[in-house]
């Protein structure tokens, strides 16, 4: 089945029942962390220590799995144009966000810095994976990781900038050093390294225990990392919880969707179809342009002092609405 095929199967009259089938996961780990919540088995302070619990430790290890099971040196440089395109649609979403910003002139700071981060990240990745996997198979689903990786050095400079409220100084960049910044460049040195011994055959011997002790540390890497999805969810799942339904029903939340879903989805579509792209990147770059809210905005609020009760209401509400826009987009574009 052709890509233009099995996009047109999901663009269909059962486009909605097929993408809340692939949102299900997402949903369901939300709604344990909503009931989890009411039951009072769960906080706002447990929400801050699983957040700095998944930001250090849960995402790092995501990152450096994600990147060394799926890539190389090599491919690092061949598809250079899916990280870059990532990175510029997520600044096309803060630019939209800046523009607009006056219009909160009112609110408080910590919710002026979350707004921008809602229109700068949007969910690059797990949400992307699990469609493209149902549109074109593995093949897109190596290229979504590979062009988070544009996403991720977003976030770690210019999103937590957003957050902070810091100034791009020297003390700024230097905490911008993180785990996941670190991870970032440990797992780029780490394919370096792997690429100059598989040139000089001085790579481990297969079945050797060095080998298997890599192997092992990688999955450790990995499972530690799947944990990142799962911890995001239930700490959403739970703010939403302590939300006021005013809260949800704003007409801050309500503007903020419309910018992250129709808005930059629009400026960010009609750049991909006038910019000369090969087909599979310029798919999955649309993908993921027309994506809700993330939910790990809600962590990043809980760490970075932003207004984590807006950032709930935004992932929820932008996550519903997606369920009719995404399919209409791809309809429009695939």
């Amino acid at each position: 089945m052709t890509a233009y095929a099995a996009a047109s199967g999901i663009c269909s009259s059962n486009s909605m029942h097929t993408l809340f089938i692939k949102m299900l996961p997402l949903v369901l780990l939300t709604l344990a962390g909503f009931l989890l919540n009411r039951l009072k088995w769960i906080d706002a302070n447990f929400n801050r220590q699983l957040s700095l619990v998944m930001i250090n430790v849960f995402y790092p290890c995501l990152i450096l799995s994600s990147i060394l099971r799926n890539f190389t040196w090599e491919t690092l440089w061949r598809n250079w144009m899916a990280p870059v395109g990532t990175a510029l649609i997520l600044l096309c979403g803060w630019l939209v966000g800046r523009l607009t910003l006056s219009l909160l002139k009112h609110r408080t700071e910590a919710t002026q810095r979350s707004y921008l981060f809602a229109c700068l990240m949007n969910n690059y990745s797990f949400l992307p994976i699990l469609m493209a996997a149902a549109l074109w198979g593995e093949g897109a689903v190596a290229l979504i990781i590979f062009a988070s990786l544009g996403a991720e050095l977003c976030v770690w400079t210019l999103g937590v900038k957003t957050l902070t409220g810091g100034h791009l100084n020297l003390k700024l960049l230097r905490d911008l050093f993180s785990l996941p910044m670190l991870a970032l460049l440990t797992s780029f040195l780490l394919l370096a390294v792997r690429s100059l011994c598989e040139r000089h055959g001085s790579l481990p011997v297969t079945g050797s225990w060095i080998d298997e002790l890599l192997r092992t540390v990688l999955e450790t890497f990995r499972m530690a990392g799947g944990a990142t999805i799962p911890a995001s969810a239930l700490v959403c799942g739970s703010r939403i919880a302590m939300l006021h339904p005013r809260k949800i029903l704003s007409q801050l939340v309500g503007g903020s969707v419309f910018l992250r879903l129709v808005l930059v989805p629009a400026i960010c579509i009609a750049a991909l179809l006038i910019v000369p792209l090969p087909t599979e990147v310029r798919n999955v770059l649309a993908l993921i342009a027309v994506m809700p809210a993330a939910m790990v905005s809600v962590t990043f609020s809980e760490v970075y002092g932003g207004d984590a009760d807006y950032s709930a209401a935004a992932v929820l509400v932008s996550h519903i609405v997606c369920l009719i826009t995404i399919p209409v987009w791809l309809w429009l574009v695939l």
